[in-house]
Parts: C-alpha cells; structure tokens; sequence
C-alpha cells in the first residue's frame, strides 16, 4: 500500500498527489478531472464519472469445438462479469443454437437481439445501478420457502415439476445477485451511495444467495427422492418431523439474517448436531430402500446450509 503526505492548500482545502504509474495508465494530464466518492473509512477515485462504468463493454464467445456445458459456464461468466453485449459465433452456432437459446433466457434481462448460422448477439438490459442486492435476497428467499413447504405436499400429491421449475427461479436469480454484487464491489462508491451497502455488506449477500442457492438444490432433490421412494405411513411422519424441524431452523435462520441477530443464529447452530442424529436414525429404519441414503444425504446438507447462513450474520 502506497501512502501520500497531506499537504494544506489556502485555508480552506488540502491536497495530495497522486502515484504516477495511476495516471500514465489511464492517460491522465494537467486539467483532467478526477472524480471520487465518499465510502466508509475512504475515498475511491476515478478519472471519469460514473466509476467502472461497463455499459459498452462487449465480448465474443467462439463456441466451436465447446461442449454445451462449457459455453453455458462462459455465458454465464460474462454475464456476471457486467458485459453489456455477447457475441457467440462459429460454425458450430447453427447446430447449438436451441441449447444456447435457452442459457440465454435463463439470465435475467439477457435477450437474443440478432442470430445468423453463425453468429448470436445478446444484449443486457439491466440497470446495474438500481438493482438492490436485499429485494433480490428477499425474492430468492419466498421462492425458497414455497419449495420446502411444497415438499411437505410431495406424499400427497406429486408437485415436483412445480419444484422444479421455481428451482430454476431461484438459479436466475442467484446469477443475478452474483453479478449483482460483482458490480458493487467494482463501483463501491456508487453502491454505498445508492443502498448505504459496504464492502462487508455485499460479501454477506454474495454469501447468502451461494447457500440459499444451495438449499433451493436440496429442496428440489429431496422432492425427487420422496417421488421415486415409497415409504410407509410411519416412516412419513418421521420424515414430515425432521423435515418441519429444518424448515423451522430455516425460517428462524432467515429472520435472524434480516435482523442480523447473531443470538438467533447461534440457537439455531445449537439445533444442527440434534437434526444430524435424527437423520442418521431415521437412515437406520429405512437404509433397506433404494434412494434412502441419498435421501438422508440431501437432509443433512440442508442442515449444513441452513447452519452457514449463520456466517454471513455474525462473521461479516
């Protein structure tokens, strides 16, 4: 870290000078403004308004000799990244074209503005500078709720696909506060101006949405094992017990996020070891039916994600 002298200048303002190799680099001479906002504890410079502003940035995909897998991690990475427009071409485009079209509208306000036989353009439509990172979280949070609730439904009737789909729900929006927080951390003058949201608050979201993230996942697996199992009245309600009992440590876990109520997350910590044990148990009933051990798996890393959202709460 480099540190500068302050030096009075007149009675009414101070200066410092700035590294040289910062102003070589971004070609800066006598008379250029510099732009800066006020961040907690700091000042973050910038030589033109609007700091890292990446509303033109653009970049190409060549999707030839890709598999689908490999072009979805890539799309998906731009657009975290902030690139306004992505340009996939090759002769292979024609062939992918179905595949690449539903990545694309996987990812909120990417839309497919011109396609050829080798070449697709998606542009983005979104504001980065108004999107709030907590509304995101909220919504993601509501999504998550009804799939666990949903799964208490799955003995009495099959609502999978119902699952399912909102599971997808929940990953365009876990993109989204990805890039979300991306952009905060790339222009964190204008979030903290914009939402008050500092460093430390943007890692607490980037935190969340990967753990929420994950329990929409456990959510939708749980509901296929229940699907493909069939388990008898008594080994339901045991199931329905444990499966209440997360939900409610879920619940609880997400109230203490909000209000960042680092007592309520330790009690719900201090309920994990319990919730772990009852699962091992109710394997030890039915570990003579097919899916049983993944099903209880899936148990125990719900718990064990419900347990990290506590890091986000009393770490940061």
């Amino acid at each position: 870290m480099e540190y500068r002298k302050l030096i009075s200048f007149g009675k009414s303002s101070f200066v410092v000078s700035l590294p040289k190799p910062w102003v070589t680099k971004n070609k800066l001479s006598k008379g250029d403004l510099i732009y800066f906002d006020e961040v907690p504890n700091g000042l973050v410079l910038n030589h033109r308004e609007g700091s890292n502003n990446q509303e033109e940035s653009e970049i190409t995909i060549d999707v030839n000799g890709k598999s689908i897998r490999q072009i979805q991690r890539e799309i998906i990475s731009a657009y975290i990244r902030n690139f306004k427009s992505v340009t996939l071409t090759g002769e292979e485009v024609k062939d992918k074209a179905r595949e690449i079209q539903n990545i694309i509208q996987n990812l909120v306000a990417l839309e497919v503005m011109e396609q050829t036989s080798k070449r697709i353009l998606a542009k983005d439509f979104l504001n980065m500078k108004e999107t709030d990172p907590q509304l995101l979280v909220r919504k993601m949070d509501i999504i998550v709720r009804a799939m666990i609730e949903d799964c208490k439904l799955m003995f009495k009737e099959d609502v999978y696909d119902s699952i399912y789909h909102r599971d997808n729900d929940v990953n365009k929006l876990s993109f989204l506060l990805y890039r979300t927080v991306r952009y905060g951390m790339d222009n964190s003058g204008a979030i903290f101006k914009k939402f008050k949201f500092t460093s430390n608050d943007l890692l607490r979201y980037w935190w969340v949405t990967y753990n929420l993230e994950s329990i929409g996942d456990d959510a939708k697996r749980i509901a296929r094992c229940i699907k493909k199992m069939e388990l008898n009245k008594e080994s339901q309600a045991e199931f329905l017990e444990i499966f209440s009992a997360l939900e409610k440590n879920y619940l609880d876990m997400m109230r203490g996020f909000y209000k960042q109520d680092s007592e309520l997350a330790h009690d719900v910590h201090e309920k994990k070891r319990m919730c772990v044990q009852d699962c091992e148990a109710f394997y030890s009933k039915i570990n003579d039916l097919t899916w049983s051990g993944y099903l209880v798996s899936q148990l125990k890393s719900l718990a064990t994600n419900i347990h990290s959202i506590g890091r986000s709460i009393y770490q940061y």
